[in-house]
């Protein structure tokens, strides 16, 4: 790649050191223009979520918002093998980030059966080919580390009576947990795989008696407990993470994705206080061992064409799913004195079976799926959330909340999805862009162009108009190209309920 030369001044660098860089300039050309090589600092890089992998990257490479990071994942239950239909789906599909779960990949359980035994590295044979194929398409994986064996837990047993899986852990197994931890980020933080995201269980603000012994999500949670076990959580990371930091300081730490099913209200003798789990682990003082809060939203489709996003049981009155839950974890940090960067790390628009409308989903359900997608992504991304994973790509999904179908073809939501991610690459975020009254539109920059993203707000039919110089091009949320008509000086777009992207000029 040819690298610019920019003219550079006092003025221009200082605000660039405030972000803590290094800055050497390799080359004086005449009229003091110079390329200036810009190297991170050691002590910033390592858990900046997105910070970039190499060393040294170059100042007008940066100023064009290069290298992106896409904030955009997926997760997938089978194994992602190369040659594998699934694979060449999720590659196609344009994420940055894969969540990796399930037995069939970290099971302290399966690889350690026996307390001081040996690590049974052997079982993880197809899982290390997953990592590679995986950094050769140039994901990065969020690795979840559950399914703990009965002799690290506290003994509970699960709604079907049998011992728990996914108990929280004794402590006196925190130091094992540790141990476990360490020797994981020593085998994979190496350039063959390339792990540095490690997040510890999944959605723990769960009590295990409340699901199966075996559940994929769970169970720190207590129900007994006013702060749901976040303290208990909390300790163990105190713990556990160090170990991980000085086998790789470049690690990041994720909590367990938060199921978060309410604002921290009582929920009744058989559910508690689940809502303050994470207040509990703040409570514990864990925040310095914690580098990303992640959290789960699983709107439910009741067959009607509205805003799934923002019409969420608990969660309307604080703005939805998506940035309603991000505002209540932000509130509590902020009473802790606490910025960590927030991650919606698991969701999708579900159909549950037992509705007789889900059995199964007709069209409609699929078609406000795939606007859902773009709607509460593009949303998030307007109130500071770090990144999105849908859950999940196989299919149907649980809940049909799938990308493909069972065959592996797309559905309507893996195109809206490929667009969107294809649109917003390289861009960065504006603010908000007015357009008709009823719409909602957002304002992207990549480059010399600005992309809007503008849905109308209910399921009806309107236009917008932008001048005529400054149209660029036009297309719906599956791709399509739209050929605007004449209103006198300017152009009209069609807009409705689904998304359409408005390239134009600043």
């Amino acid at each position: 790649m040819m690298r610019k030369q920019i003219p550079l001044g006092l003025g221009f660098l200082l605000p660039v050191l405030a972000l803590g860089v290094t800055i050497a300039l390799i080359g004086m050309g005449p009229n003091s223009s110079a390329v200036a090589e810009v190297s991170l600092a050691r002590s910033e890089a390592p858990r900046a979520l997105f910070a970039s992998d190499p060393a040294t990257l170059y100042l007008p490479v940066i100023m064009n918002n290069y290298p992106w990071i896409s904030p955009f994942g997926v997760e997938s239950n089978p194994l992602l093998l190369p040659g594998t239909r699934i694979y060449t789906r999720t590659v196609d599909l344009g994420v940055g980030w894969i969540r990796l779960n399930g037995s069939n990949r970290i099971s302290w359980r399966l690889l350690q059966p026996q307390r001081g035994g040996p690590i049974l590295w052997e079982n993880l044979a197809s899982f290390e080919s997953e990592l590679r194929a995986l950094k050769a398409a140039g994901i990065r994986p969020i690795v979840i580390v559950d399914d703990h064996p009965i002799w690290a837990t506290l003994g509970r047993k699960g709604a079907d009576g049998q011992l728990s899986y996914c108990d929280a852990l004794k402590d006196d197994a925190f130091a094992d947990y540790a141990q476990f931890l360490r020797a994981l980020v020593a085998r994979y933080k190496s350039p063959e795989f390339d792990v540095h995201d490690w997040e510890l269980g999944n959605e723990p603000d769960v009590d295990p008696r409340l699901v199966p012994h075996d559940s994929p999500f769970g169970c720190w949670g207590d129900i007994e407990d006013p702060y749901y076990g976040g303290r208990r959580y909390g300790e163990m990371l105190k713990l556990v993470v160090p170990a991980i930091r000085a086998e790789d300081p470049t690690a990041r730490i994720w909590i367990g994705g938060l199921l978060l099913n309410s604002p921290g209200i009582y929920e009744g003798p058989r559910k508690g206080t689940p809502g303050l789990f994470f207040q509990g682990i703040l409570e514990s003082g864990a925040a310095p061992y914690l580098d990303i809060v992640a959290y789960h939203a699983y709107p439910t489709y009741v067959n009607r064409y509205y805003d799934y996003d923002l019409n969420a049981a608990w969660w309307t009155s604080w703005g939805g799913n998506t940035l309603g839950k991000a505002a209540y974890l932000r509130g509590i940090m902020t009473r802790y004195g606490v910025d960590k960067p927030l991650f919606l790390n698991e969701t999708g628009l579900m159909c549950p079976e037992y509705y007789s409308w889900c059995t199964p989903p007709d069209e409609q359900f699929f078609q406000i799926q795939a606007s859902h997608v773009v709607r509460s992504f593009v949303r998030g991304i307007s109130g500071g959330i770090r990144g999105f994973v849908w859950y999940t790509i196989n299919g149907p999904g649980w809940r049909y909340t799938g990308l493909l179908n069972s065959d592996g073809s797309p559905k309507p939501v893996y195109i809206a999805y490929q667009v969107m991610i294809q649109q917003l690459q390289n861009t960065r975020y504006l603010g908000t862009t007015a357009y008709t009254e009823g719409t909602e539109g957002y304002a992207f920059r990549r480059g010399p162009e600005i992309v809007d993203v503008v849905w109308v707000v209910e399921n009806r039919g309107l236009t917008v108009d932008i001048p005529q110089n400054k149209f660029l091009r036009a297309l719906t949320r599956d791709g399509v190209p739209i050929t605007p008509t004449l209103a006198g000086t300017n152009y009209r777009i069609p807009v409705g309920f689904e998304p359409v992207y408005i390239v134009r000029q600043p």
